[in-house]
């Protein structure tokens, strides 16, 4: 794909340079520098918000509680991670971040679960079946509060920016119920 682009630039400059119009490359790149910082920017403000949020949920012990609330069910669907508690709050955690839309902040959670799960995996090259169910389950999550695409909306001065909220919702349970159900056939057809 570098390959493709870098032919697509080299043409753009060329094509550029022998019809004589080099200033417009000069404004081209100031354009997009400026439309750039000003896309990313407020996504940035909104990450940080958000994040301070999820800070507050935590130190409050919200956080906590919603872990506590999908234990049982992480303890069925993940049943060889049952005596890891630190391992089930990672990924308790890492579930209800993406809950609420906070890929960014969810990420260093996952990976520590992830960690948690390679301790117990006898084959550290090839993913456990809870590794996998776990990828599944951040994948295809549920999301209740879409906060990127709601900055996005917003950035872009959609007319409803919320109005897509019950289609996300219910898309995303769907995702999830499927993805769980192909996961769930799968394990049982290898076994």
């Amino acid at each position: 794909m570098n390959i493709v682009w870098m032919i697509m630039i080299s043409v753009s400059l060329l094509y550029a340079f022998l019809t004589g119009q080099v200033q417009l490359i000069n404004e081209v790149c100031l354009q997009i520098g400026k439309q750039t910082f000003d896309f990313v920017l407020p996504l940035i403000c909104m990450v940080c918000f958000w994040n301070g949020i999820l800070n507050v949920a935590k130190e409050a012990g919200l956080l906590k509680l919603l872990e506590r609330m999908f234990h049982p069910f992480l303890k069925w669907l993940l049943p060889d991670l049952d005596k890891d508690e630190e391992t089930l709050g990672y990924v308790a955690a890492n579930i209800t971040v993406n809950m609420f839309g906070l890929g960014s902040a969810a990420t260093p959670i996952g990976l520590k679960a992830m960690q948690g799960m390679q301790r117990h995996n006898p084959q550290k090259d090839t993913a456990t079946r809870s590794m996998v169910t776990f990828l599944v389950l951040n994948t295809a999550g549920v999301t209740l509060l879409p906060t990127t695409l709601i900055a996005l909306r917003s950035e872009f001065h959609s007319a409803d920016v919320s109005g897509f909220l019950p289609f996300a919702i219910i898309c995303t349970m769907f995702a999830s119920f499927v993805g769980l159900l192909i996961d769930r056939w799968w394990n049982h057809r290898v076994r």
